[in-house]
């Protein structure tokens, strides 16, 4: 018999935002970021103001997500790779208060797939990295369909974002991260067609609102590049 997936053993808060210990931790990486990283953000008038919302963004560095964190004005949740919330209890108690939650990359974990699903019907945001996982080459790789069709399945806009030189401060297989510049910008969210598709018809339009959005991160990154 199949051992249960962590998203099916591992309850999640339904929000931390007004919590101590996120707020703490948030003002404590906000000095760090705004010093150390030189953290600069730009198009947040593009993130709505309310409603469930998908960020979607590249992937270079355990950096991007603390770091997204801390430019999004909402709450925002993160889903992980399970193994990040088996290996330690103290680690996974750390995840779960700072808004992350456990998915299985590569199945059909349905829990994790239900709350992705709750969260965005609650109004919060939920941030996603299409890529799956990090970039070892500074490349942004195509993005997986699913994007598109929770997008669709939930009517929630998806908001391309781009993030540069976070990669730089702590690629793949360092510890600690390098004093330099980093920069996150975010453009105008992309509207799902109606739920109300055929099964053929949701997977072109998933297809192509995925594209579209892998598209639109992809500018934004080079924007990124050449405003160095």
């Amino acid at each position: 018999m199949d051992s249960p997936k962590a998203s099916q053993l591992i309850e999640v808060p339904t929000s931390v935002w007004d919590r101590p210990f996120y707020r703490g931790v948030r003002a404590t990486f906000s000095l760090f970021c705004r010093s150390y990283l030189r953290l600069k953000v730009d198009g947040l008038e593009n993130l709505p103001e309310e409603g469930g919302t998908i960020v979607a963004v590249n992937h270079q560095s355990h950096l991007d997500v603390p770091l997204m964190g801390l430019a999004l004005p909402r709450e925002a949740r993160f889903p992980g790779k399970a193994e990040l919330f088996t290996s330690s209890f103290f680690l996974r108690t750390f995840l779960l208060n700072l808004g992350g939650f456990p998915i299985v990359r590569g199945e059909g974990d349905r829990k994790a797939i239900s709350l992705s699903e709750s969260i965005l019907q609650r109004g919060d945001v939920l941030v996603l990295f299409p890529e799956g996982t990090r970039t070892r080459t500074g490349d942004i790789g195509a993005f997986h369909r699913g994007l598109g069709v929770l997008s669709i399945r939930t009517g929630s806009p998806i908001v391309p974002a781009a993030i540069r030189g976070s990669g730089d401060s702590l690629g793949v297989g360092k510890i600690w991260p390098r004093p330099g510049k980093i920069s996150i910008r975010f453009a105008k969210p992309l509207i799902p067609p109606s739920l109300d598709l055929s099964p053929k018809d949701l997977k072109e339009a998933s297809q192509s609102l995925t594209l579209a959005a892998e598209n639109e991160v992809r500018s934004l990154y080079q924007s990124l590049l050449l405003s160095r």
